[in-house]
């Protein structure tokens, strides 16, 4: 079943140096038999410089030239069909890190597939995925697509995306946020790009109660906003939520924080031009920690 990760049971990758106890001075008060039994304290983990970030947008509004700002060595699994756009792009951003590599998965769309060919571009998908958090060399992981590749989930499991049962999603969920767990067991930078669409919330009377319609249920109508597709969980599993925007007027490219769990007073918070790339977003979040310390 797709749920099950390939290639057996999940391997757990091997902490980095600073997230051994014995790689930083003992705390006062902390136990030798802590230490010897492989506990770690709480400074020898924030040494660990773990990001996980998800950022959602329209096409062409800079999901992966953020992403591309992040400190390398990078590697990228693309599922998204608009990479092209990025890498052929003659004038990069100046804070675009050349020392890149990709692994573009051309999936089949829904309905052009049976699901055992879904099932296969599933498993292939997660074998790129897997071998680039295990990679030493790599800072930076993208996932070019992930709300494609939940799609691709779905498909690889049920062999359709709509009038699946919602208790059929126990495991296909379960499974979803051991993927996310094993970006965080990495210990590097993880960046997921996901789509957007028309947001839909219930149609009110002028009394501030539901419409309902003919089935029963309350009448759906698009609010005017957008929002993000793909696995719902994330804001739960992710340090950092954004949104890539576009100003036309501006020929300018930035960013909004969704999400933070560091600091959640910075949600709103925009940065544009130049501050909108990987090393503007650590600074305005976490400003106390050093660029060398993230690899930049």
């Amino acid at each position: 079943m797709a749920h099950l990760p390939p290639g057996g049971p999940r391997k757990v990758a091997a902490p980095v140096s600073e997230h051994s106890f014995l790689a930083a001075p003992r705390a006062a008060g902390i136990p030798l038999s802590f230490q010897r039994d492989g506990f770690v304290t709480p400074d020898s983990i924030r040494q660990t410089k773990r990001l996980l970030i998800g950022i959602e947008g329209e096409s062409d509004t800079g999901k992966t030239e953020f992403s591309m700002s992040s400190p390398g060595p990078g590697l990228g699994i693309c599922l998204d069909r608009g990479i092209d756009g990025a890498l052929n792009n003659d004038s990069p951003p100046a804070a675009r890190h050349n020392n890149w590599a990709f692994k573009i998965v051309q999936a089949p769309l829904p309905t052009q597939a049976v699901q055992r060919a879904y099932l296969d571009y599933w498993q292939e998908f997660y074998k790129w995925y897997k071998m680039a958090l295990e990679n030493a060399d790599s800072r930076t992981v993208l996932v070019d697509g992930d709300s494609d590749s939940w799609e691709l989930q779905k498909l690889a499991e049920f062999g359709k995306l709509t009038q699946i049962p919602p208790i059929m999603y126990t495991n296909v969920n379960a499974a979803r946020r051991a993927m996310y767990a094993r970006a965080w067991d990495s210990g590097k930078i993880v960046i997921f790009t996901n789509k957007v669409k028309a947001e839909y919330i219930d149609e009110m009377d002028k009394n501030g109660n539901p419409v309902m319609g003919n089935d029963g249920k309350p009448k759906r109508v698009k609010s005017g906003e957008l929002e993000r597709q793909g696995f719902p969980d994330q804001d739960y599993l992710f340090h950092i939520q954004l949104r890539a925007l576009y100003n036309s007027d501006e020929q300018q490219w930035g960013i909004r924080i969704m999400k933070c769990k560091n600091n959640r007073s910075l949600i709103g918070q925009e940065l544009w031009g130049d501050e909108c790339n990987f090393a503007g977003l650590v600074q305005t979040v976490y400003p106390d920690v050093p660029l060398e310390k993230w690899g930049l």
